[in-house]
């Protein structure tokens, strides 16, 4: 099982609560490796992904080195998926949607045991002949026993959620820009490397972590917009 997301979310949350001190380098890829017990390869890639995603940046021969922290600023709202799916010209796809077995860093997120059963729902929205949006959403399986019977390519998730019993009452999320590696820039079809929206979503249930999300936005189509009170 790979172990490098883990250790991309613990040097991430340790980059955001200011662990690491802006003008001094992160503990080098040795270092990372005996702590995590891991390869160099896979410090390495968690680096790699760190680096590509803005949290940090190289210098040759000095080492690796935190760009700071990110500012947080306002609120958005993103267009609910029923009114996306009204458009006669939209669609979307469902790649795969199966449950699964939820790895560590999953578990992390949704609060869950690792192993412990999880719905994965992997889509793709089209406006036309462009692909613009790439979900992938991971659901506490144990809150919506029979969604798979669903179809998925035109339902709501939130709102099949809401009429199985699961009242949805908070969310979290945060947007950022990153740029796609291969496996999204080819759904996409974008060169590699393409700026994009990165939107991660948590949606609860009272006090459970129902839902967690990641939306892939192709930066080139879409725009964000709210209107609210100063």
């Amino acid at each position: 099982m790979a172990k490098y997301p883990l250790i991309k979310t613990t040097l991430k949350d340790r980059l955001l609560g200011g662990h690491y001190a802006e003008g001094l380098p992160l503990p080098s890829e040795p270092q990372l490796a005996r702590e995590f017990e891991v390869s160099r390869m896979t410090a390495r890639r968690a680096i790699d992904e760190l680096e590509r995603e803005g949290y940090v940046y190289r210098v040759q021969g000095a080492g690796t080195f935190p760009t700071g922290k990110r500012f947080r600023q306002g609120m958005f709202r993103v267009r609910p998926f029923k009114e996306w799916a009204r458009h006669p010209d939209h669609r979307t796809t469902v790649l795969r949607a199966m449950q699964i077995e939820a790895t560590p860093e999953i578990a992390i997120v949704l609060q869950i045991q690792p192993g412990d059963p999880v719905i994965f729902i992997h889509r793709l929205r089209n406006a036309g002949d462009e692909a613009l949006v790439i979900e992938k959403r991971y659901i506490n399986a144990s809150l919506v026993p029979g969604l798979l019977d669903h179809n998925l390519a035109v339902e709501s998730i939130h709102e099949t959620m809401i009429t199985m019993g699961v009242p949805l009452q908070r969310v979290e999320q945060n947007l950022e820009a990153v740029n796609l590696r291969q496996e999204e820039a080819e759904l996409l079809r974008v060169p590699l490397g393409t700026a994009a929206f990165l939107l991660r979503r948590t949606t609860y249930s009272g006090q459970k972590r129902a839902s967690y999300v990641n939306y892939w936005v192709r930066g080139d189509r879409y725009a964000f917009q709210d209107t609210f009170e100063p």
